[in-house]
């Protein structure tokens, strides 16, 4: 006994009278017991005789003529063209088979320039790394630890050189957090000096910097601006300058890392009471 679906896949053949006569003895038996199969066979029945009533259009007469017409055009304009170089067959015939991957070539040129363009900082910061990896690798480098003189007993004498084993001993609670002051850098001389400008009233800013391990810095972001303009000018020359922080090696900390800021300028005068 066949099954519905089987059925339904014969009722084309059936029509047409290409079943053998087992396959139509077994769909006649299916269709006997089986209602739905037999509506749905009636109607596709109905549904082919009513194409087979349709008048079919009967071509034009001069449709032969038109065409051999046609053809003879086709001809002489073949015969008018110009002969074609053999290099120029073949830049015709691969046209339309290249054009597909020139734009895929196209698309992909497009999509990586953009993802170098998004990757283009993280490239800088990289470059920076190896930059200073190989300064503090070539330069020699001295530091003087910077305390409240001989009378402090935890002060460090400015003219002594501090060896690493010393300057790890003493900022080993905070090293990790905040890089040490070169107190022979430019930064250093920068906080040591008068106000930028004529302005004598106070002026503070808030910045954040990338120090890296040899020492070295780069201005990363404002985030208060100083009132005079000057300050911010001052502050990145001298981060060009020389190092303003002491290489990651001497103050055991990772190699780089990305500190805040907070620097004030103040007037301070000098009264008699």
């Amino acid at each position: 006994m066949l099954t519905c679906e089987e059925s339904q896949r014969a009722f084309s053949l059936y029509i047409d009278g290409e079943l053998t006569q087992a396959a139509r003895a077994a769909l006649d038996a299916h269709l006997d017991v089986c209602p739905v199969c037999r509506r749905q066979f009636d109607r596709m029945r109905l549904t082919v005789r009513a194409f087979s009533l349709i008048e079919r259009p009967a071509p034009p007469p001069d449709l032969t003529a038109s065409i051999s017409r046609a053809l003879m055009v086709e001809r002489a304009a073949r015969k008018a063209s110009p002969i074609l170089s053999p290099v120029e067959r073949i830049a015709r015939w691969l046209e339309p088979r290249l054009m597909p991957y020139a734009f895929g070539a196209f698309y992909s040129l497009l999509l990586f320039v953009a993802v170098f363009g998004a990757l283009r900082h993280q490239l800088q910061m990289l470059r920076n790394l190896a930059e200073a990896e190989r300064l503090e690798s070539m330069l020699p480098y001295q530091v003087t630890w910077v305390g409240s003189g001989t009378g402090d007993p935890g002060g460090y004498d400015v003219m002594r050189p501090l060896s690493p084993e010393s300057l790890s001993a003493a900022r080993s609670p905070f090293a990790s957090q905040s890089p040490s002051l070169n107190p022979r850098g430019a930064l250093a001389a920068l906080a040591r000096s008068s106000p930028s400008g004529d302005r004598p009233d106070d002026d503070d800013m808030i910045v954040v910097a990338d120090v890296y391990s040899n020492g070295s810095a780069s201005l990363a972001a404002v985030v208060a601006p100083p009132r005079n303009p000057r300050m911010l000018d001052e502050l990145q020359d001298a981060f060009r300058k020389n190092a303003a922080f002491v290489p990651a090696s001497l103050d055991r900390r990772p190699q780089t890392m990305r500190v805040v800021f907070v620097l004030q300028k103040m007037n301070v005068e000098d009264r008699s009471y």
